[in-house]
C-alpha cells in the first residue's frame, strides 16, 4: 500500500495522504483487530491503512484512536485529529494544539445528483470538480466545527477562481467566522484541509 505523502504544513500540523490499493492484511496485528470490528473488506482496509498511515506520521505503534460522545475522533494522546477516507484513498490530519478538519472524495458525477442539497442559492459550481470541492470544503468546516453540528446553509464558500490547489475562504454563517481552506484538485480526488490555530 503506497505512502502518496505526508507533509508538515504548519506550526505542529502533520498531514498524511494514503492510496489503499491492496489487502490490508499487510499488517498482521491490525488486520486482526479490522476483521473483528468489521465484515466488509472496504472498512477493514479503511480501518488499517488509517492506522498505518498514522503509524508512518507518529513513529509510535502503542497510539489509539479514541472518539468523543459526539463520534470526533481523538488521539490517545490528547492530540487532534482529523481523518477521512474515500475510494481508494485515506487521509490524516494531526496537531498537538490546533484544531484540524479534512476531506477527501473520489472523483464521479454522482455529486451532481445531490448538490442541491448542499450548496446554497448564492454559490455556484459548475463542474463535477466544483461541486465536490464545495462538499469537501463543507465537509472539512464541519469537522471543525463539530460541536456546533452546523448544516450546509449554515456554511457559504466565498466567490473564487478553482484552480489546481490553492484555497477558499469559507463561512461559518452561525458564528460569523471565516476560515481558509486548502485544496488540492486532482484528477482522481478532491482533497481540503484547514486549521483552526490555537493562541
Amino acid at each position: 500500500m503506497p505512502l502518496l505523502r505526508v507533509d508538515r504544513i504548519g506550526d505542529d500540523v502533520w498531514l498524511g495522504l494514503w492510496e489503499m490499493s491492496e489487502h490490508p492484511s499487510f499488517q498482521p496485528d491490525l488486520y486482526r483487530e479490522a476483521c473483528l470490528r468489521y465484515k466488509s473488506e472496504g472498512r477493514q482496509r479503511e480501518y488499517v491503512c488509517v492506522r498505518a498511515l498514522l503509524h508512518k506520521m507518529m513513529g509510535d505503534d502503542a497510539l489509539t484512536i479514541d472518539h468523543h460522545e459526539s463520534g470526533k475522533p481523538v488521539l490517545s494522546n490528547g492530540w487532534h485529529i482529523s481523518i477521512s477516507h474515500t475510494k481508494g484513498y485515506c487521509a490524516v490530519m494531526v496537531s498537538p494544539r490546533h484544531r484540524v478538519g479534512i476531506d477527501i472524495e473520489y472523483v464521479s458525477n454522482r455529486v451532481s445528483r445531490i448538490s442541491h442539497k448542499f450548496m446554497r442559492s448564492d454559490e455556484h459550481a459548475d463542474t463535477i470538480q466544483g461541486q465536490l470541492l464545495h462538499w469537501c470544503v463543507k465537509e472539512t468546516l464541519y469537522k471543525l466545527f463539530s460541536e456546533e453540528n452546523l448544516g450546509y446553509e449554515e456554511m457559504r464558500l466565498l466567490p473564487f477562481e478553482m484552480e489546481e490547489h490553492g484555497q477558499v475562504s469559507v463561512e461559518n454563517l452561525r458564528d460569523g467566522i471565516l476560515i481558509d481552506v486548502s485544496y488540492l484538485i486532482t484528477p482522481f480526488f478532491v482533497f481540503t484541509w484547514a486549521i483552526i490555530c490555537s493562541d
